[in-house]
């Protein structure tokens, strides 16, 4: 995977959260590239601050194949994430850092379904999926199955959590239900290709019969639930589809349209390795379980739990 330009940068001075947001990394693995010398950052008073040209660089002159990272600059005590957004993730990394400072957890969010594919290359130890399978009505067990045919895979639930429309505060267009695509008047923002937010949108269009080209905004792309919650904030777009966690973190309203099931998917070796077994354990904390709740939206009546896969 390359680091590329995603996202149109109009401040000549970022905010690390902004910097992650463009690069489709989380916050904290921005902070261990300014830590490790990887990307130039300066102080304003306590805050960390990146010019737009540094990001520029990384992006346009040191693209990095995230395989080659793994081989040549990443130790054998880090753990590499890549897959579906969530702002829960932030807290198991976060976690996972102050009970084991010797290794690190390094998330890239780049979608469910790419997060399964460097899964299944060797370049990921852990997936994070939500993909939802018309056929079975089931959450990334039937992916699983159809990719990894034949391997023992771990899925370990993470959360169940709200999906829906993250609207302007007051909900002042009156959204309600999936059949809000056929409207005319508002303005949508859209997830990238691969997502799992975007499977389930595009399928709902599909059962609605309504054309993507038909949705006002359909064409434009973030990648992340707390990017797409930022346009509405600024009012870029009227709606939405994000987990209520994302909405509710920028003061945005939220209109529950289904609960769907996020998955840490990981092979049987790296499960029953030490670095796994730390993880396993952080996740099962209640520190995190805590943490995790304040954000609203989540039900983890079932984190932890260890489903079979691939078999």
């Amino acid at each position: 995977m390359l680091l590329r330009r995603c996202v149109k940068i109009n401040k000549d001075i970022l905010t690390p959260e902004e910097a992650a947001q463009i690069i489709k990394l989380s916050k904290y693995t921005v902070y261990e590239m300014v830590k490790r010398g990887e990307l130039i950052a300066t102080k304003v008073g306590r805050r960390v601050r990146i010019k737009r040209s540094d990001i520029e660089a990384l992006l346009n002159i040191q693209a990095v194949d995230m395989s080659q990272k793994v081989d040549d600059d990443i130790s054998l005590s880090s753990i590499i994430f890549m897959g579906s957004h969530d702002l829960a993730i932030n807290y198991l990394v976060e976690e996972f850092s102050a009970n084991y400072p010797g290794n690190t957890l390094i998330p890239a969010f780049v979608g469910s379904m790419d997060g399964l594919i460097n899964l299944y290359y060797g370049k990921a130890d852990i997936a994070g999926c939500h993909l939802y399978d018309v056929e079975t009505k089931e959450y990334n067990i039937p992916y699983v199955n159809r990719l990894f045919a034949g391997d023992s895979i771990k899925i370990v639930n993470f959360s169940k959590r709200n999906l829906g429309w993250v609207v302007e505060k007051g909900n002042p267009k009156m959204l309600k239900k999936w059949s809000d695509l056929k409207r005319s008047d508002l303005t949508f923002v859209n997830r990238q290709k691969g997502s799992g937010t975007r499977i389930l949108l595009d399928s709902h269009l599909k059962t609605l019969n309504v054309s993507p080209s038909n949705v006002k905004g359909y064409e434009s792309i973030e990648n992340t639930h707390y990017g797409v919650a930022s346009y509405v904030a600024r009012g870029d777009a009227d709606y939405a589809l994000a987990t209520e966690s994302a909405g509710k973190a920028l003061g945005l309203d939220f209109v529950k349209l289904t609960e769907e099931t996020y998955d840490l998917i990981m092979k049987e070796e790296f499960y029953n390795s030490s670095n796994g077994k730390k993880l396993l354990e952080i996740l099962n904390s209640k520190i995190l379980k805590d943490k995790i709740l304040k954000l609203q939206g989540y039900d983890l009546s079932s984190q932890g739990t260890v489903y079979i896969g691939g078999l």
